[in-house]
């Protein structure tokens, strides 16, 4: 699977959270059956929950992943809030608009544009109407989830779509793509990275220079970050350059909490915490088997001669502590000890030495000559006194 463009988070009392910020993909969902099933398969592991907020800055991404992502969430039963944080544009927007509501931080930004398919290596006539024939179906869905959202008209909409629009929040909102606006939240920053759009330090995949006016200068900051050959070169006699002002900025000032430092490298975050989890994951596979180790050992210390049935059971077969193991040992040797008395009282009762007496055997009636005189002088002994 490619890496993962999504994240569910911040489950907790019956909600959670979908954190849908860059690319909504950098591949095609067309044809790939491994990335919307697992997508599918973490939004069922959410179990019972009431609430989905889906938090988006991107640019959009793949129209495929976007409408099953959206479709998605649209059949779940959560209710399910849309709040752009940053920008919302192109398949984004597909998202958004399959959401119950729609929330917009004011200074955010909402871009719809026409269809768009790239295309590698060399095609004919026929192949490209092919496509012609796929992206006027791709549009006309497009058009027709818009209509649904805005319950603007279909000519409207299409002539938005074909011009490119870029709105204010406010403007999203009067023209039907947006529920409500909101404060809520930190403002958003824009960037000019090597003349690439950012939002939230989130690349938008857009040129900078063709964002409206009213995306670079009405947001709370914008950096024009410029190679230092190039910002000399252009940079007025005195006043500071450009990349003067991105060295002026400590991270320090606008990063103060987890959520901070999320918001601003959702990127960096999301590596560090995978990172994190597969080394405790590891540390407590070795915890595991070392203790795993010292148990079957301690067993094996213990056990004594005639316990080995009992070792191999408290080892394997029906595991068990060390002391539970020795608990049992006590408990064998006793009753082993007891079956061997009780072994042993049977064989004296079956040896028959309790019914030996000293009655003289049977059928002896003749007189022993040395016995008669022993007792005739025990009879003159007793007569002298």
């Amino acid at each position: 699977m490619p890496k993962k463009f999504w994240e569910f988070r911040n489950q907790a009392n019956g909600s959670a959270e979908l954190l849908l910020y860059g690319d909504i993909s950098d591949t095609s969902w067309w044809g790939d059956e491994v990335t919307p099933k697992q997508f599918a398969k973490e939004l069922n592991d959410l179990g019972a929950v009431g609430e989905i907020t889906v938090r988006i800055n991107s640019g959009g991404g793949d129209v495929f992943a976007a409408q099953t992502i959206g479709n998605l969430l649209e059949q779940h039963a959560a209710h399910v809030t849309a709040r752009i944080d940053g920008l919302c544009a192109s398949a984004a927007t597909v998202v958004s608009s399959h959401c119950n509501k729609v929330v917009a931080a004011n200074d955010s930004a909402y871009m719809v544009h026409p269809v768009r398919m790239g295309l590698r290596g060399y095609v004919d006539a026929v192949k490209l109407r092919e496509y012609l024939s796929a992206l006027a179906v791709i549009k006309e869905n497009i058009i027709g989830l818009y209509v649904k959202k805005t319950g603007r008209d279909k000519d409207e909409i299409t002539g938005w779509m074909d011009a490119t629009s870029w709105w204010t929040a406010a403007q999203a909102k009067e023209n039907g793509f947006v529920d409500e606006l909101t404060d809520e939240g930190e403002d958003a920053v824009v960037e000019n990275r090597n003349g690439v759009l950012f939002v939230n330090s989130v690349s938008m995949g857009a040129e900078f220079d063709k964002a409206p006016e009213f995306v670079r200068n009405r947001m709370k900051r914008v950096v024009d970050i410029t190679p230092p050959a190039l910002a000399q070169d252009n940079q007025p006699a005195g006043q500071p350059g450009k990349q003067q002002e991105v060295q002026d900025m400590d991270p320090k000032d606008s990063i103060k909490t987890v959520d901070d430092l999320r918001k601003a490298y959702p990127a960096l975050v999301d590596q560090i915490e995978r990172e994190a989890a597969a080394a405790a994951a590891k540390a407590a596979t070795e915890t595991a088997t070392n203790a795993e180790r010292a148990r079957i050992q301690s067993i094996e210390d213990m056990a004594l001669p005639g316990s080995e049935t009992l070792a191999a059971e408290a080892k394997f077969t029906k595991p068990m502590s060390a002391e539970d193991f020795a608990l049992e040992l006590v408990k064998n040797a006793k009753t082993q000890g007891a079956t061997y008395l009780e072994q042993v009282r049977e064989d004296v009762r079956n040896s028959g030495v309790n019914s030996v007496t000293n009655v003289p055997p049977a059928g002896k009636a003749e007189s022993d000559p040395f016995l008669d005189a022993i007792q005739a002088a025990c009879k003159k002994g007793r007569n002298e006194k």
